[in-house]
């Protein structure tokens, strides 16, 4: 078992790294609430979280589609009628996934359950799924909805629920297997990218789980999963040294019996909580953990939150915010809306994260890719538009109209800290980085202050944030 966090270690800066890192921070005020319940009290609230449903029901056009209907459609429509409506089937299916970016990115500010969105933010990326093959903004959402029920439960069961989820299932052409002609992109992948890793399978396994999982299917008038016999082979099959007549689901449990599933699993997890190429030894203590809980995902975050290594030099501010991260965290520093509209959409292209777009079936490579040259200039020029209220140019992004962005100055740097750049600087600091300022930095905002000591108005405060999140430290979390 691993070491528990000591309660001397457990400070407002550790508080709010795992608020950052459970979640997507919070306010001063929030990371106060967490750091006054310790360590231990404070990862079980998250963990459990509160209901947020009624909060954020559905989107209105969250309904199946019935394609039978509109093929129909299509087949009695002239060339110009057919045209017309395959257009505005595409407008609506753009306008949809619109929609639903802005819906998942709400639901990630405002959510009182911060870690199970997070949960769903990983998996996300993890099952990459994109809206560019599978044009359904409602399959998406439906897969969506899976990943935040199923995500934080067994690992086993939220494979087998990927297994059927009809965005899946178009996104890696298991509608396409046939019986006969076992298509065998989804067998390699859940082997590949989801469950063990590269050089833990042969092509045989590949060939033979891709014959468990034909006969899967997505109907076409409810969009849910359905199961063809017709198209099943439910002969023998020889996989990863077992023989049976297996179906997909006994592929699945033969896969999470294998030995590199919890540690493959493990280090995915663990790297995007808390740090990049975790050693070994560290990645083993807590495969072993996942394993005995029978790969309860809330039972190895428990153990990851609870944990000295955590919350060591090398885990806390050293990730780069993923541009969701950015958007969501800075939002909730400053107790502000996350941007709507074309600027919602034109940050996450230009930055570099397209919820429900990833870029291919092994989803984003984050950390350092997320910075480049362009993103770096993009995020410092929506962090003026978080300080200053006016959105960066960005036509031809798609969404509506974006609504400026207005901060409480007086919040964030209280009249009674004015009279002291030392006061206001710290307060404007843990806000902005939550973590200590290293003597170099302290000093250059403090020599900021200090020239401008006879106006320590709102004007100036807008001026340190934008100078603080214009600085490196300011893209780690």
């Amino acid at each position: 078992m691993p070491e528990i966090l000591p309660k001397s270690a457990w400070t407002p800066y550790t508080a709010a790294h795992l608020l950052n890192r459970a979640g997507f921070g919070g306010t001063p005020e929030d990371v106060n609430a967490v750091y006054r319940l310790g360590c231990p009290a404070a990862v079980e609230t998250l963990l459990r979280g509160n209901e947020d449903t009624d909060l954020f029901p559905a989107p209105s056009w969250a309904v199946p589609f019935d394609s039978l209907e509109y093929r129909e459609k299509l087949k009695s429509a002239s060339d110009e009628e057919r045209r017309k409506l395959e257009r505005e089937r595409r407008a609506d299916e753009q306008a949809n996934i619109v929609s639903l970016r802005a819906w998942w990115m709400d639901r990630m500010r405002y959510s009182p359950h911060p870690l199970r969105e997070k949960v769903t933010l990983f998996f996300h990326g993890h099952f990459a799924t994109s809206f560019e093959k599978v044009n359904s903004a409602y399959l998406m959402y439906v897969q969506n909805e899976t990943l935040r029920a199923a995500g934080l439960g067994s690992f086993r069961d939220l494979v087998k629920h990927i297994s059927r989820d009809p965005a899946m299932i178009r996104w890696l052409d298991l509608n396409q297997s046939q019986k006969k002609r076992p298509n065998e992109n989804f067998a390699r992948e859940v082997m590949e990218l989801f469950t063990l890793g590269e050089g833990n399978y042969s092509e045989t396994d590949i060939q033979e789980s891709a014959r468990a999982f034909t006969g899967y299917r997505v109907d076409p008038r409810t969009l849910e999963f359905r199961y063809d016999p017709n198209q099943h082979d439910d002969s023998e099959k020889t996989f990863m040294g077992r023989k049976g007549p297996f179906n997909g689901d006994d592929i699945i449990d033969i896969i999470v019996e294998q030995s590199a599933c919890p540690s493959f699993m493990t280090r995915k997890i663990f790297t995007f909580f808390a740090y990049e190429n975790p050693e070994p030894e560290v990645v083993e203590v807590f495969a072993d953990i996942y394993r005995a809980s029978n790969y309860n995902t809330s039972a190895l975050l428990r153990a990851i939150f609870l944990s000295p290594i955590f919350y060591s030099k090398k885990a806390m501010h050293s990730q780069v915010k993923s541009p969701v991260q950015w958007i969501v965290q800075t939002s909730k520093a400053l107790d502000v809306p996350t941007p709507g509209g074309a600027a919602l959409e034109g940050a996450m292209r230009q930055m570099g994260q397209v919820l429900f777009q990833p870029p291919n079936v092994k989803g984003w490579d984050g950390n350092r890719a997320w910075i480049s040259t362009s993103t770096l200039l993009f995020r410092y020029n929506l962090a003026a538009y978080f300080v200053n209220g006016k959105p960066p140019a960005l036509e031809g992004m798609g969404g509506k109209k974006s609504e400026p962005i207005r901060i409480s100055i007086e919040r964030v740097a209280p009249q009674p800290t004015r009279a002291d750049p030392d006061a206001v600087l710290d307060a404007v600091a843990f806000r902005m980085f939550n973590a200590p300022l290293t003597p170099a930095d302290r000093a250059r905002f403090l020599v900021f202050l200090e020239e401008r000591r006879d106006r320590l108005d709102d004007h100036t405060i807008r001026d340190l944030m934008l100078l603080m999140m214009s600085s490196p430290e300011f893209q780690l979390t």
